[in-house]
């Protein structure tokens, strides 16, 4: 999972880097903190341009981004039965015996968005990105994962 939504983030934030994606994740699992270090070297690559791989960085988040999300899901999980169990419970001391049936599916908040993105945000600078690919990284996860 985390391969696939950092395939995808890189896919919005730096397509460039999907020719070599595959080797740089294999090189991420073989040693991700080696190869984040590599990069956050910023060395000079020649004509005055930098080469920083995002791919690294996206794997990185991805796994942060996918925990944190999982734990905002469980709570969101944990307010919607508490929801129609006290609901249940209101209509049975009313006397009522309507019912109406759940959401099929949750969609992220703005609020939900938000937290996402700045989870994101700071994890991606707590690795060492500048601002810029921080920011750009956060809306690419958003993006990705959908209104």
């Amino acid at each position: 999972m985390i391969t696939e939504l950092a395939r995808l983030v890189i896919d919005r934030a730096a397509p460039d880097e999907l020719m070599t994606f595959d080797e740089v994740v294999e090189e991420y699992y073989a040693h991700p903190q080696s190869t984040l270090m590599l990069i956050k070297k910023d060395e000079a690559v020649g004509f005055g341009l930098e080469l920083v791989l995002l791919t690294p960085f996206a794997m990185a988040v991805a796994e942060f981004v996918i925990g944190f999300v999982g734990d905002l899901l469980r709570d969101v999980a944990k307010d919607a039965a508490k929801s129609p169990i006290s609901d249940a419970l209101k209509r049975v001391l009313r006397g009522r015996t309507d019912q109406a049936s759940p959401p099929d599916e949750m969609d992220l908040t703005k609020a939900q968005r938000a937290q996402i993105f700045a989870a994101a945000k700071e994890q991606s600078a707590r690795l060492g990105l500048d601002e810029d690919k921080a920011v750009l990284l956060g809306n690419a996860i958003i993006g990705v994962l959908g209104n």
